[in-house]
Formats: C-alpha cells, sequence, structure tokens
C-alpha cells in the first residue's frame, strides 16, 4: 500500500523549496486547487496522470518526482 500522507509531504515540500503556491501549482498543472491541496494533505493519491502534472508543473521530469518519492516512502505490500 502506498503512504498518500508521505506523498503529499514530498510534494508539499518540493513545492515550498520552488516558493509557489498551492494555486500556483494546480493551475500550472490544470488541476482542480481542492484535488491538489486533498493530495497534499495525503486525502487522495495521485494516480500516474496527475503525478506527471505536478512534476511538469514543479520543472521537473516525472521520472525525478518518482524516484525521491521511491527513496523517501515505504511501501507495504500486503
Amino acid at each position: 500500500m502506498i503512504d498518500a500522507k508521505s506523498i503529499g509531504i514530498i510534494i508539499r515540500e518540493l513545492r515550498v523549496k520552488k516558493g509557489i503556491t498551492q494555486e500556483q501549482l494546480s493551475g500550472l498543472a490544470a488541476l482542480d486547487r481542492t484535488h491538489y491541496s486533498k493530495i497534499e494533505r495525503g486525502l487522495r493519491s495521485p494516480n500516474v496522470d496527475t503525478l506527471f502534472k505536478i512534476a511538469f508543473a514543479l520543472n521537473m521530469k516525472p521520472h525525478e518526482l518518482v524516484e525521491i518519492i521511491e527513496e523517501n516512502v515505504e511501501f507495504k505490500f500486503e
């Protein structure tokens, strides 16, 4: 199982480091701000399409974002 809360924390930290607001990032990623906020708070898990949009909005390649998540999130498969 993927820990949505940890993924949200990582995405929030990357956004803050870039100096942009949730509203700005959700606009750049063409995501509803409320949906994006739920991702950051760990209430929603982003799908692959959404991860790609977030990565591009952060000026990252999708594999870079996934790599950061992989390095920092504990995955549990049951």
